[in-house]
C-alpha cells in the first residue's frame, strides 16, 4: 500500500468518499469549503484508491482537524484505516498541530479510541447521523 499526500480534493479523494458517504451511507453534501485547502491524503493499493481522509487547520482557531476518513468496503478489516489515520497525525503535527480533532460517526467511536482519541463533546446530529467530537493530543 502506498500513501500520498495532496493539497485540496482529488478525484481519487473524492470518489472514495462519494462511494462510502453518499452511495454507501446516504450522505448528501459531499464536498465543502475546506476541500481546496485541506492536505488530503489517499491510500492507494496496486495503483487504485481504497482510502482517503483530509486534515486542516481550522480556518479561525488553533485547532487541527481530521476528517473524511473512510476505506472502500471491501478494504476494511486489514488496518488501512488506522496506517491512514497515523499518517495524517504525522503530517498535522509538521505543520504545527499539538492535537487533533475529528467528528466521529458514533459507530466508529471505538475504532478511534482504540487509535488514542478521546471524547470531547456530546452527541449530536449531522445530516441525520449520530456523530461525536474526538480529539488527541499529538
Amino acid at each position: 500500500m502506498e500513501i500520498k499526500s495532496f493539497t485540496g480534493l482529488v478525484p481519487d479523494a473524492l470518489y472514495i468518499r462519494i462511494t462510502v458517504f453518499v452511495k454507501e451511507q446516504g450522505f448528501v453534501d459531499e464536498e465543502d469549503e475546506i476541500d481546496p485547502v485541506a492536505i488530503h491524503l489517499v491510500a492507494y493499493d496496486e495503483g487504485k484508491p481504497i482510502a482517503t481522509c483530509r486534515f486542516f487547520k481550522e480556518p479561525c482557531g488553533e485547532d487541527f482537524i481530521l476528517g473524511r476518513l473512510c476505506v472502500l468496503k471491501e478494504k476494511r478489516g486489514a488496518g488501512i484505516g488506522a496506517r491512514l489515520l497515523s499518517e495524517a497525525e504525522k503530517g498535522a503535527k509538521a505543520i504545527g498541530a499539538k492535537s487533533l480533532k475529528l467528528h466521529s460517526q458514533l459507530h466508529a467511536r471505538a475504532f478511534y479510541e482504540k487509535c488514542g482519541y478521546k471524547q470531547v463533546g456530546e452527541i449530536e446530529l449531522e445530516q441525520g447521523k449520530e456523530h461525536i467530537w474526538m480529539k488527541k493530543e499529538l
